[in-house]
């Protein structure tokens, strides 16, 4: 081992507060002087600053193997130390290591070790502090509803309300009842109210929803206060998931809904992401535009496919320009005024501002899989005001994951630069940058795929229309999986600073995940063809990973909000451990807004999937530096001011700020302007450039102030900061805290049909539920290895007099192993219900029906009963606490009106605007197929076929009914689904074989053909084609598809098994042999190749090895009968005829009847 100096020789102080110190290494030795004791000195040397490491942090960046020497590897390692400072608050040390390995016997070890680059920082006292519980925990709405994440509520709420959570919900500010204070509305997931909290001016908030009639249920993304009728108060909008609402405010805190405020010219075609407000007309009304994201999921009604291609996706959903008409009605214009050019992305954010300053307010849109949109306002052109996306010769296309946008003056030249926020990860720049990435794919493709792992990025306005991108000089790019990436000056110097909400799906430290990071972009990313081409790996890619990430999937988990700090030269250095900012919680969204008045930048931030879901930091950064707040109210403006600009020139700064409504991702900032302004001592002037076109100019405005301005007034209203009186104690009460939580069953809106079971209980009776038709059930999960179940299945028993009083039937299914019938006989001694055990179908079953129950998709847990109404219908979920008592009381309630299934569905009371979601049971089916349930799946296809008579629909409806044995029927559907969709290979291809195991030769080589016209590259319809030219008699045909089938899947075990027929036929057993033994190893338990591959082997002469391979074959898959009957016959010929006798046996143990298998028997038996 040789190792580098891992400390700076030399370092240079970027901070400039002795309350935040901050170091950037300048040189480092290169040469590798240290042995392996010194270089652990070194290492030791490393922690020197802190008082104890919380977080450290090693991610691999880049791994380079030698071409001459395998064994040896290079990798790029960023590292993270955070933790508590000697002496001090808290302390961060980051950078960059070279580390070479070498392959040794017990594994990898490093041999060199040498250091790129580093920084250091230091806070000798708090910077920002957590005081969630003292402002909002007083709120019992906040404690029950908001302190549990939404992994919580995804168990304990009806998943129709939470269908495939993404924790996009966000926060925004905005004083609704003008006492000067900024208030804070939550948006929530479909089934808990969205909730408004009022700053009580004291450093705590209450719930006002109920009050304020915003106790809205529907699933909402965004919401936005903004003056939109110029009354002068705050309305609110919201996005949710049937469309956009407005919330008109009536001056006193009230907010009424107008149902006719929104008028498109055709329904949104994506899901509602974010929405931005800006008077882009000047007609002196804010008007409002929505980004619309298609969401992905690999179910049926993912009608445009996955994003494709990956790396600038076209095949999004159109986003929508609404136009304020001053009369209260927002109206579609998104095509009138050029919005609709490059409009078919998938957007994630936008903000509006005047990045050109000539008075026209422009639109910067981010979109995720490829290139951002700058839509350049023209002005007035032809009559009308008209966009031009101007990206691309602007230079800020911007390749990437785009999730949030926008506007600031990252160096204080008077410009507006632009900020998004992309993906930065360690697992994508490991394989982009690998020799073997895309090799056919263009070296500027290639770079393009390297852009998107690259992170966020910062571009420089240069002030001619152009920008330039100065992301990497400036060290701006890090941001990790960058949901809302925005600025705000968090010390007071003057400089805008960068933070970013960060995380996508962490699980919980008890809940095991598997990470998928690594695999999205290995098998998705990697596979996906660089122009659009549907059906191919890259769509299966994506279905794989949806379906991972809704179970125990992980995706960029355990990422921690980035705060990087502008050290006023062009650069930026993170500070985010030192801050207190670096939070590890899935952030979404954060809004910036002065709470307590003091004079500096508050966070709240919302990270809704995990516990609590919103946390309030309060600025306590004592740096000394001067500030002063400017709040504008418009008159021939609108009223909000929003699309002004503000500059404020001290004797030794000049400070650019611009008023929004919605930037970043989901997130609503204050509207109030604060302006740090370092150590200055005066305020020389102070300029801003109205939305009318209006400019004034004031002087002498006091430094440490809040000032209300007018537009056209001179007349100025100030009062001065206020001093913080809140405690500064940590607040760590909320995290993870359970108090309040309702646990009392889940009511389910949307009944779901219980399937339907006949087993034998212990005693030998029968009982099936469908014949308790006709009054309620209870179906109660247990097992003797889960004492709590069997604890409640006793409570249950001595309550049966009770339960069967008020109507109710008891089933007690045990899920223990069939082996163990004995055990779960004794442990029932006592009990007074019907206890069955349930086979593994029903087991099963019942355990797909619970994961798709719940959006967390959940196993079965044990305790769980279910309550079924007289129509067979679940209408209630128990886990873990059950009393007898409750569902007694509950028995009553299986049968009720929708409307009342609906109140008693929701935990909280509320307000839907529009009727929440039917259930998907297309997914349900799916898995339920995929485990081999084929009955109670045909049942759920079959229900989907009523409300979804898609091809898809009837194309499962039709593999099923051929599973079943059912080919009339199948037969039906899968025509069915090619009427509905003529060009469905995958429909053509089994209706195909179909056609062939029923002897229609001629129909089934037509369906073959007919899929490939419609994929010429579909390696099944191929083989299945050759297979049946092979059976007509054409095998030099036949072969010639079986060659092309494996050319595209080289690695196809049923083409390489028809292959091998088709040289057994020819008598070439050496080759026969080689594609047989090829199948088997692709597919060990490969029934048929295995079986083909033993008759070559004995052909050949090698009776011993094919008894082998199919004895073990039959550990394998047992199921398989033929090979019992090859393998009597090998017994037979190699005179064993004792071991044949046992083959056939085990045949018939498995099937009494089989004829081949009694004649054999027979025939031995008869000494034949």
């Amino acid at each position: 081992f040789k190792g580098g100096r891992l400390l700076p020789l030399s370092e240079l102080a970027t901070g400039n507060s002795p309350n935040l110190e901050i170091f950037r290494a300048m040189a480092i030795a290169k040469d590798l002087s240290l042995d392996r004791a010194a270089f652990g000195k070194e290492l030791t040397a490393l922690l020197r600053d802190f008082d104890s490491v919380q977080t450290a942090e090693f991610l691999t960046t880049r791994i380079n193997v030698e071409r001459t020497n395998s064994a040896r590897v290079d990798t790029t390692v960023r590292f993270d130390l955070s933790g508590t400072a000697k002496g001090g608050w808290r302390a961060e040390r980051v950078g960059h290591w070279l580390m070479r390995w070498q392959h040794a016997p017990d594994g990898w070890r490093v041999t060199e070790w040498t250091t790129v680059d580093q920084l250091r920082s230091r806070a000798s006292a708090p910077i920002f502090t957590e005081v969630t519980g003292a402002a909002l925990g007083q709120n019992a709405s906040f404690r029950r509803q908001l302190v549990p994440g939404l992994d919580y509520w995804a168990s304990h709420l009806d998943a129709v309300f939470m269908p495939r959570g993404m924790g996009h919900h966000g926060v925004s500010v905005g004083d609704f009842d003008s006492d000067g204070f900024d208030d804070l509305y939550v948006s929530q997931p479909e089934g808990l109210p969205n909730r408004l909290f009022r700053n009580k001016g004291d450093g705590t908030f209450e719930d006002v929803t109920d009050a304020a009639g915003l106790a809205i249920l529907d699933r909402t993304s965004e919401s936005l206060f903004a003056d939109v009728d110029n009354d002068g108060d705050q309305d609110l909008i919201l996005l949710t998931r049937t469309g956009t609402l407005l919330f008109l405010n009536n001056g006193k805190g009230r907010f009424t809904r107008d149902p006719d405020a929104f008028h498109f010219k055709q329904p949104l075609q994506g899901s509602l992401t974010s929405g931005a407000l800006a008077d882009y007309d000047r007609d002196g009304f804010l008007d409002l535009y929505l980004c619309a994201y298609g969401y992905y999921i690999g179910m049926s009604e993912d009608k445009a496919g996955p994003p494709s291609p990956y790396h600038d996706a076209l095949n999004g959903s159109p986003n929508v320009l609404l136009r304020n008409d001053g009369h209260g009605r927002f109206v579609e214009v998104t095509d009138q005024v050029g919005l609709d050019q490059n409009n078919d992305r998938f957007s994630f954010a936008a903000v509006w501002a005047d990045y050109d300053e000539d008075g026209w307010p422009d639109l910067l849109v981010a979109n995720d899989f490829g290139r951002k949109n700058l839509y350049h306002n023209e002005g007035i052109v032809n009559g009308r005001v008209h966009f031009k996306d101007v990206a691309a010769s602007a230079g800020v296309e911007d390749y990437g994951a785009g999730m949030s946008a926008a506007f600031l003056d990252y160096d204080n030249d008077g410009h507006l630069d632009i900020y998004t926020g992309n993906m930065w990860t360690a697992a994508g720049q490991r394989v982009t940058s690998e020799p073997g990435f895309k090799p056919d794919a263009p070296a500027e493709m290639r770079e393009i795929y390297r852009r998107h792992t690259r992170g966020n990025s910062l571009f420089r306005n240069q002030g001619n229309g152009t920008f330039a991108d100065v992301t990497l000089q400036a060290g701006a790019e890090f941001g990790r999986w960058a949901w809302s990436s925005d600025a705000f000056d968090f010390d007071n110097d003057g400089w805008q600073d960068l933070y970013v909400a960060n995380g996508m799906f962490t699980r919980q430290d008890d809940e095991p995940g598997v990470d998928v990071d690594s695999f999205f972009w290995r098998q998705v990313v990697a596979a996906s063809p660089l122009t659009r081409k549907p059906g191919t790996a890259y769509d299966d890619g994506w279905r794989a990973t949806n379906r991972l990430l809704v179970s125990n999937g992980a995706q960029a988990q355990h990422e921690r909000n980035v705060l990087l700090r502008n050290n006023g030269h062009g650069g930026f250095d993170e500070v985010g451990g030192t801050a207190g900012l670096d939070i590890d919680q899935d952030g979404r969204s954060f809004a910036v807004f002065d709470y307590d008045q003091d004079g500096d930048a508050d966070v709240i931030l919302m990270a809704p999937r995990s516990s609590p879901q919103l946390r309030l930091f309060r600025n306590d950064f004592a740096g000394g530096n001067a500030a002063v707040t400017i709040y504008l109210t418009g008159t021939k403006s609108n009223r909000d001011a929003v699309g002004a600009r503000v500059t404020v020139e001290t004797d030794q700064s000049r400070v650019t700020r611009i008023v929004t409504a919605g930037s970043g991702f989901l997130s609503q900032h204050s509207k109030e302007l604060l302006f740090g302004l370092g150590k200055s001592q005066r305020i020389v002037k102070t300029t801003i450039a109205w939305p009318s076109g209006l400019v004034q100019t004031f002087s002498g405005l006091p430094l440490n102030h809040r000032v209300w301005i007018q537009e056209g007034s001179e007349t100025l209203r100030t009062e001065p900061f206020r001093t913080q009186n809140v405690s500064t104690a940590a607040d760590a009460s909320t995290k993870g805290a359970a108090a309040d939580r309702p646990s009392a069953g889940t009511w389910l809106y949307r009944p779901f049909p219980a399937p339907d079971f006949t087993l034998q209980d212990l005693e030998g009776h029968e009982h099936s539920l469908s014949g308790l038709a006709g009054r309620p059930v209870l179906v109660y999960f247990w097992a003797t290895w889960a004492p709590p179940s069997r604890a409640v299945l006793e409570a249950i028993s001595r309550e049966r007099q009770r339960l069967t009083a008020a109507g109710l039937s008891i089933l007690a299914l045990a899920v223990d192993p069939p082996d163990d019938v004995a055990k779960v006989r004794s442990s029932i001694r006592g009990i007074d219900v019907p206890v069955m055990v349930a086979t593994a179908e029903v087991a099963g079953t019942y355990n797909v029906l619970h994961r798709y129950l719940f959006d967390r998709r959940e196993d079965l847990r044990l305790p769980t009963a279910f309550l079924v109404n007289a129509q067979g219908d679940i209408v209630k979920v128990y886990t873990d606490q059950i009393g007898a008592g409750a569902i007694a009381a509950d028995v009553a309630g299986t049968t009720a009106s929708p409307e009342e299934c609906l109140t008693r569905a929701v935990p909280f009371a509320g307000t839907f605007t529009s009727p929440p979601g039917d259930r998907s049971y297309f997914q349900y089916g799916l898995e339920l197929s995929e485990q081999g349930f084929d009955a109670p799946a045909l049942s759920a296809f079959e229900r989907v076929a009523k409300v979804d008579p898609s091809a898809i629909t009837f194309y499962n409806l039709g593999t099923l009914y051929m599973k079943l044995g059912q080919p009339t029927a199948a037969r039906r559907a899968l025509e069915r689904a090619l009427e509905l969709n003529p060009e469905y290979a995958d429909a053509s291809n089994t209706l195909g074989a179909l056609l062939a195991q029923n002897g229609d030769t001629a129909g089934a080589l037509a369906h073959f053909r007919r899929a490939l016209d419609a994929k010429p590259d579909y390696a099944d319809a191929l083989n299945n084609l050759g297979y049946t030219l092979f059976q007509t008699g054409r095998a030099q045909q036949a072969s010639e598809f079986y060659r092309r089938a494996l050319e595209l899947r080289p690695d196809f075990p049923e083409a390489l098994n028809n292959v091998g027929i088709f040289f057994g036929q020819q008598r070439d057993l050496e080759h026969a042999e080689a594609y047989f033994r090829q199948a088997v190893e692709k597919r060990p338990d490969y029934g048929e190749a295995a079986n083909n591959l033993a008759l070559v082997l004995n052909a050949r002469g090698d009776s011993v090895a094919a008894i082998a391979l199919l004895e073990k074959l039959l550990k394998e898959n047992p199921a398989f009968q033929p090979a019992y009957v090859t393998l009597c016959r090998l017994y037979v010929a190699s005179g064993q005829r004792r071991q044949a006798v046992q083959a056939l046996e085990r045949l018939l143990q498995r099937n009494p009847t089989h004829p081949q298998g009694l004649q054999l028997l027979k025939q031995l038996q008869d000494g034949r």
